[in-house]
């Protein structure tokens, strides 16, 4: 009896699995998401030091977890030519030791308080990011203080985090996708702020000094150009309490920090066609991108749900007509970065050599289909509730709350705009989304293959003549067109 049971069980199971397979399949359709209902989350609120470091609090009693986060309002952007990768080497020893605790000592301190701490940068902003229970919110914060601002940048610390990198940058320009990824934004952006790897090259990671990096926390680690942010048990005044115990002596220059330039002339580059000849790559990387808006962009809402529809998800426009039409490729994505200033739009999938041109077409006819055929009905409400689905979630935690809190200080937006959202992305229009795609993504993009050239470049000359190709022996990451000089 017991046998028959289990069969039955999994003759029900394995009936639900085919009919999934059949509802991704298009045979099926998905059950519709339900209606969208009004949705209200804890306001932040916010104070500020005499030093001008803002203070910035979101209430929600009975979570006995508090995160915390720093942020400095530059990152990536502010590397120095030739120097890609310092700001992000310079927020990562932060917590690498300061003149009265060793890396060890500090990770076994907060060990020691049940919490974790975390620092880095990326683009537009740096950060230091903690996570205690609330009781021992004090200790915390002595470990998070001295971590900002007492690093020390020891040069034993700097060559073990230049051989990590190293390390990492040595297996990731052997693949296609990371490399692929490295060269578009050069082909994009050039030599605007935007325009590097964040994380360096070999050759700027190599480059890098100490006074380098002592030079960025100087300049730009300031608490007027700062935020602490903090989420849990915690009240506007208690945040403030800490925040004078343990920053309020943190002295102020006056000045503001440097802001970047806009990218706005700067990213107008000539649309480019590029293939980096790797003869050892099993597959191809093929990308198509282009600079598209700032976050500030009233565009920003329309451009999300249109990027939700084109490439986010198993059942986006892209994965449909690459993945499960024509089995060419695991994945086929697209993502619109915007940030303080204009960032990428990029589309790409990874595909075997012979494969790389039908995709590159594909991917560029689906960028055009967005404008000619509209996301709506159905198509349209399933994307606005992942997107809002997907935003919610990420508030459901306090460290999810002060990251989303520390991206609005990083792109200029104000705090109420988490209450904002989800209203926002379910006003988009089939309309608004056509507009956009017609506005931003119908004019010319730049496309990156790396793979095995001679498998795929007479194809793809068909639908892109004007192709430019660099054997990986000439490839140089380090200038803007990405040859060595001869």
């Amino acid at each position: 009896m017991k046998s028959r049971i289990i069969s039955i069980s999994l003759a029900v199971l394995f009936g639900a699995a085919l009919r999934s397979a059949f509802a991704i399949g298009g045979v099926d359709t998905p059950p519709a998401p339900s209606a969208p209902h009004e949705v209200t989350f804890s306001q932040a609120k916010e104070t500020k030091l005499d030093n001008g470091l803002r203070v910035i609090v979101v209430e929600r009693p009975g979570l006995p977890l508090l995160a915390a986060e720093l942020v400095v309002r530059n990152g990536a952007e502010v590397d120095p030519d030739q120097l890609a990768g310092v700001a992000t080497m310079t927020g990562s020893l932060l917590t690498r030791g300061t003149e009265t605790m060793s890396a060890p000592q500090i990770a076994s301190a907060m060990e020691s308080l049940g919490g974790s701490i975390d620092s880095g940068a990326h683009w537009d902003a740096s950060h230091v990011t903690m996570v205690v229970m609330s009781d021992k919110a004090e200790a915390a914060f002595r470990i998070m203080a001295d971590v900002v601002l007492h690093p020390t940048f020891k040069q034993d610390e700097i060559d073990r985090f230049k051989n990590q990198t190293l390390d990492g940058l040595r297996v990731a320009l052997r693949q296609p996708g990371s490399l692929g990824q490295f060269v578009t934004i050069r082909a994009i952006f050039g030599t605007s702020e935007y325009g590097h790897a964040p994380g360096g090259t070999m050759e700027s990671t190599q480059a890098i000094q100490r006074e380098d990096i002592v030079k960025i926390y100087q300049t730009y680690y300031r608490p007027e150009n700062a935020a602490l942010v903090l989420s849990g048990n915690i009240t506007l005044e208690q945040g403030r309490k800490y925040a004078e115990q343990f920053f309020g002596g943190w002295k102020t220059t006056g000045q503001p920090a440097a802001e970047p330039a806009s990218h706005d002339e700067k990213t107008q580059l000539k649309p480019t066609n590029i293939v980096v000849d790797m003869p050892e790559a099993g597959q191809a990387m093929v990308i198509l991108a282009k600079p598209a808006i700032k976050r500030s962009s009233p565009d920003y809402y329309a451009g999300t749900v249109a990027n939700a529809a084109l490439g986010n998800g198993f059942i986006s426009r892209l994965n449909r007509e690459i993945r499960i039409k024509r089995g060419l490729s695991y994945g086929a994505r697209s993502a619109l970065e915007a940030r303080r200033a204009v960032g990428p739009f990029m589309a790409w999938a990874q595909t075997k050599n012979a494969s790389a041109g039908e995709v590159a077409g594909l991917i560029q006819s689906e960028l055009k289909r967005l404008h000619t055929e509209p996301v709506q009905g159905e198509e349209l409400v399933s994307r606005q509730a992942v997107l809002t689905g997907g935003f919610a979630r990420s508030l459901e935690s306090n460290n999810g709350y002060v990251n989303r809190v520390a991206s609005l200080i990083t792109q200029d937006l104000p705090l109420s705009t988490l209450n904002t959202y989800i209203s926002s992305v379910n006003a988009v229009t089939a309309k608004d989304v056509s507009a956009f795609a017609e506005k931003y993504l119908e004019t010319p993009t730049s496309l990156v293959i790396v793979g095995k050239a001679p498998e795929f470049l007479e194809g793809l000359k068909k639908n892109f003549p004007d192709v430019r190709v660099i054997p990986i022996p000439e490839l140089d990451l380090n200038r803007p067109e990405l040859v060595k000089k001869k």
